[in-house]
């Protein structure tokens, strides 16, 4: 992984961010920026651009005009550098059912490439500040509640340590006790790591962030 040579001033940065599909604006000269450390709640209504905004910025998707910078990378001209510093968790994210999860943390690690003999310690790491330990170790992902499959999900973006983590609507289709226990670790990562948190509901994003856009 790369390292800067100094922290930058702002860990995210959207600038006039633009997304047309045809005729249709999904979004329109979005702006926002997230500091290091910041845990920042992304706000807005069904529909609103939320998961186009969070595609872009992760670099999944390419805006039609403006800019977005991760750590100070560009993410459309620098890519890759971009993502060395990023971990993104889409909304509904997938996960191999028939792997144990130490079996997928495992796999995701080595794919980030974690150092081969710090993968195992990083792993354990993870599913202790996960809280998977006691009751997910050894189990197939399958068998998991959606609640901790969401755990699973938010232990494969803390990983590899990145500098941001960008979570799409992470408490939706959760229980209240699980929706707790979820923003319990997103506090958790409070100064740790810029982590900017979309969501459709208010309520939500006062419980865990700093700021809201």
């Amino acid at each position: 992984m790369t390292e800067p040579t100094s922290q930058p001033v702002a860990a995210v940065v959207a600038e006039l961010l633009t997304k047309r599909y045809g005729s249709l604006t999904a979004i329109e000269d979005l702006s926002f920026t997230v500091a290091p450390g910041e845990v920042v709640g992304f706000l807005g209504p069904n529909g609103a651009g939320k998961s186009t905004t969070m595609k872009i910025l992760a670099g999944t998707m390419a805006g039609t005009s403006g800019r977005a910078t991760i750590w100070g990378e560009s993410v459309s001209l620098n890519p890759a550098a971009a993502k060395s510093h990023l971990a993104y968790m889409p909304e509904n994210n997938p996960l191999p059912e028939d792997l144990r999860v130490e079996e997928y943390l495992t796999l995701r690690a080595k794919l980030k490439n974690v150092e081969k003999n710090k993968v195992q310690e990083r792993v354990e790491k993870v599913m202790i500040d996960c809280d998977l330990i006691r009751r997910a170790k050894g189990r197939l992902i399958g068998h998991l509640s959606k609640g901790f499959r969401q755990r699973v999900g938010i232990a494969d973006a803390l990983l590899a340590q990145p500098k941001v983590i960008i979570l799409d609507e992470p408490t939706i289709g959760l229980d209240p006790h699980q929706i707790l226990g979820i923003r319990d670790l997103i506090r958790s990562l409070r100064g740790q790591m810029a982590v900017l948190i979309s969501s459709h509901i208010l309520h939500e994003v006062e419980q865990v962030c700093d700021k809201v856009v």
